[in-house]
């Protein structure tokens, strides 16, 4: 069957039929294509962390919620000068990019807020008038309240409220606010320096990760920063959210692949031109290179919807490996086109070719095993896209390469004495190994291993600047920790958030946290018991209040319930809003965001000892997600290595596979102390890097173990798949990205490795008889 199809007759169907391939696919691009998007997010390179009982789209719908919050804090040069922030919110207000704006509270509105809260004081009892009233002790509060110089309390706010319920929940909301007051219908906190900040948040109304809208977002607020700072010298600003990391990480991204792209294309065409002196290899080789992202691009965008700006990023390396199938048959047509025909030069590399694309295939496939959806990414359109090329090359370059130009009398000299020098100078052949056998020791000795997620990618000074003082400056903190209460309704979903409160005071008194701000609305339950509570004790209170001198009388209990939704339609629930989340089922979660994590396992305990409690540290998580990974991926290439030089062995007998195996092994320990002389740390991507360093340096041993090859030509075409390769892999080591750049590090050091030790793997009296 493998001679049948190079008949001229079979081979002419063969390519007719992979152009309606091709042809298809592009169709089937153009009518995908409009659909699907392209994703900048870092995060959705992690796997999509789901609890085996949290409804998927509740966690869904918090991540698109809290991806599109963003934070500013506005610090005019006089601290009682309002017009800067009312300005920026002004501005904020009239763009079409934020659905919500919220900064300075109105008159208005601040009269609805306490309206609201008077009007139902009972059933929205705090917890800290609950605490009094059990104890005892609100009337002697009461009294202090009355009687203090500096609380101001009235006969008329007595008469309407005479167990000073809404006082007691203002001051207490006072309390838990941090370092936030409120000012002129502002909130503001007070900085070191004694400057004012004024807090403004909104929300996008588009995802913080289209990458368009997001970069007009982001220079839109850049030019009003300018115009406020020229209007008010001396006015600073600090901005925090999703948006901004985002648009940090496309823009690098899209450097990376104008850069590295441009640079890695010029590079392979100067090379191809200056080997071939013509320019039909070139658009040959650009013909299957082509075809490869036609096929891989068709393969993602129709089995996932999207790609990853990531994957367009290292599928640049991709580059690298496809052509290397058009440059073995093109340097074979090239040195021996006088000689055989076309086809019969096909037949002579199919083996080395389908072993190649085969391996290559079977080591980006192995990036599919791990959750992370970039990486799977990857893996589709490499192996779609190696495969594209590899069936251009069989299919359409025996037919196209007819008139390729023959040069004859190519000086390879200099290749031939290289691979003399392997055969008979036991100094090199011993040697070189033992160098890159140093190499290896030296680099594993200083090999540090890091899961940290963190590390993918490092945040400019700036960006981390902000991030702390509006911690600082708010109390509220940005590193993704919190409990996530969830139920089939909401008051399920309330009643349990109560439970937890109980777990988290005592969490808090044994220092496991420093503090956690709690959704401020009771269950209908709770409601009740507040009634019951104040009906129960208020008379008593009253009773004292009168023999006080007090003018004093019982005020009335029977105020209906209130229910959520109409706390969430209120003035009330503002900044609130973002903490809770209902599905159309009716089924409800709530976040309980904690700061201060000093024992985490203990909180996780918490989660895991109460019902419909979820404890969420998602850099914990996911670095602990990284490390398993990581281990898993070590085992199977060890296990890679150890089927590869079995078959080896096999295949060649013990001498020789064992010749082909070592320059592999010893590639990827090249490849390893490259990444740790570099100074940076081992991780998951360093493991999948190393996959690829397995499957392409499989390839340049197969080249030269192919025994109908010529070992010179192969040289000749491997010494141009290694430059091509590194062209496309080496400079992924340039990539501001720090992933993306020890990825290109290991790479490139494994492949250079791989092509300088590959002529181990050339059998001895190959090399004799060519070298006579």
């Amino acid at each position: 069957m493998k001679n049948a199809i190079f008949r001229p007759e079979i081979h002419r169907r063969l390519a007719f039929g992979w152009l309606v391939c091709v042809i298809s696919l592009l169709i089937g691009l153009a009518m995908v294509l409009p659909h699907s998007k392209l994703n900048s997010s870092v995060m959705a390179l992690l796997p999509k962390e789901q609890s085996q009982d949290v409804p998927p789209a509740l966690q869904d719908g918090f991540n698109q919620r809290i991806d599109r919050q963003l934070v500013w804090l506005v610090s005019p040069p006089k601290g009682d000068d309002l017009e800067p922030a009312t300005w920026w919110q002004q501005q904020l207000e009239q763009l079409t990019t934020f659905q919500q704006v919220a900064g300075r509270m109105t008159e208005q509105r601040q009269s609805e807020w306490g309206k609201f809260f008077f009007d139902n004081r009972y059933a929205l009892l705090d917890d800290v008038t609950r605490t009094r009233l059990a104890n005892n002790g609100q009337f002697p509060w009461i009294i202090s309240q009355i009687y203090s110089p500096f609380a101001g309390v009235g006969a008329k706010e007595i008469a309407n409220d005479p167990l000073l319920i809404t006082r007691s929940a203002q001051m207490t909301q006072q309390q838990n606010s941090g370092p936030l007051k409120l000012s002129h219908g502002w909130l503001t906190s007070l900085d070191s320096q004694g400057r004012t900040w004024y807090l403004l948040h909104g929300e996008l109304s588009s995802s913080s990760y289209d990458i368009q809208s997001a970069r007009q977002t982001v220079e839109k607020l850049e030019q009003l920063k300018q115009q406020l700072q020229a209007k008010w010298p001396g006015t600073e600003l600090l901005q925090r959210g999703t948006l901004f990391y985002s648009d940090y990480a496309s823009q690098q991204a899209q450097h990376d692949i104008s850069t590295i792209g441009t640079a890695s294309g010029l590079g392979i065409i100067l090379l191809i031109l200056y080997v071939f002196r013509s320019l039909k290899p070139l658009w040959l080789t650009l013909l299957s290179l082509l075809t490869g992202v036609i096929s891989g691009s068709a393969a993602v965008f129709m089995i996932f919807g999207e790609v990853h700006i990531m994957t367009l990023v290292m599928s640049t390396s991709v580059v690298g490996i496809s052509i290397d199938y058009a440059l073995h048959y093109l340097t074979e047509r090239m040195v021996h086109g006088h000689d055989e025909s076309p086809l019969v030069s096909m037949k002579k590399l199919f083996p080395a070719l389908l072993l190649a694309v085969i391996s290559s295939s079977i080591a980006y496939l192995l990036l599919f095993i791990a959750p992370f959806p970039g990486l799977q990414q990857l893996a589709i359109f490499a192996a779609a896209g190696l495969t594209g090329a590899f069936l251009t090359v069989i299919c359409w370059y025996p037919i196209l390469s007819r008139s390729l130009p023959v040069r004859s009398n190519l000086q390879i000299g200099p290749l031939i004495k290289w691979l003399a020098l392997w055969q008979h100078k036991p100094a090199v052949r011993i040697g070189i190994p033992l160098l890159a056998l140093i190499a290896t020791a030296i680099g594993f000795s200083q090999l540090k291993i890091d899961d940290d997620i963190r590390k993918l990618q490092a945040l400019p000074p700036h960006f981390q600047q902000h991030e702390q003082q509006i911690a600082s400056l708010t109390g509220q903190h940005s590193d993704q920790k919190w409990f996530l209460v969830y139920g089939n309704s909401p008051e399920q979903t309330l009643q349990r958030l109560e439970v937890l409160h109980g777990d988290l005071d005592k969490a808090k008194d044994a220092g496991w946290l420093a503090g956690y701000r709690l959704f401020p609305f009771p269950s209908e339950q709770r409601q009740q018991q507040n009634i019951a509570l104040l009906k129960q004790l208020a008379p008593e209170i009253i009773q004292q209040l009168q023999q006080a001198g007090i003018n004093a009388s019982l005020p009335e209990f029977n105020s209906p319930q209130l229910k959520h939704q109409d706390w969430l339609n209120s003035v009330a629930s503002e900044g609130w809003r973002l903490l809770w989340l209902s599905l159309e089922d009716g089924t409800s979660a709530v976040l309980v965001p904690v700061n201060g994590v000093t024992n985490p396992a203990a909180l996780q305990q918490i989660a895991t000892n109460g019902t419909g409690v979820h404890w969420v540290d998602k850099h914990t998580e996911f670095s602990t997600l990284f490390s398993v990974y990581r281990q898993h991926l070590t085992n199977i290439l060890a296990a890679a290595v150890c089927v590869i030089g079995a078959l080896f062995i096999w295949r060649f007998g013990p001498a020789q596979g064992l010749r082909c195996i070592i320059p592999t092994i010893l590639s990827l320990g090249v490849g390893l102390a490259a990444l740790s002389l570099s100074g940076q740390s081992l991780n998951l991507f360093s493991m999948l890097a190393l996959v690829l360093v397995l499957g392409i340096g499989i390839d340049y041993t197969l080249f030269f173990s192919n025994p109908a090859g010529t070992p010179s030509t192969s040289m000749l075409s491997i010494l141009m798949a290694a430059l091509t390769t590194e062209l496309s892999f080496g400079l992924l080591a340039l990539s501001n990205t720090q992933a993306i750049s020890g990825f290109g590090l290991i790479l490139s050091g494994g492949i250079l490795t791989a092509f300088i030790l590959s002529p181990l793997a050339l059998p001895q009296r190959t090399a004799q008889r060519e070298t006579r």
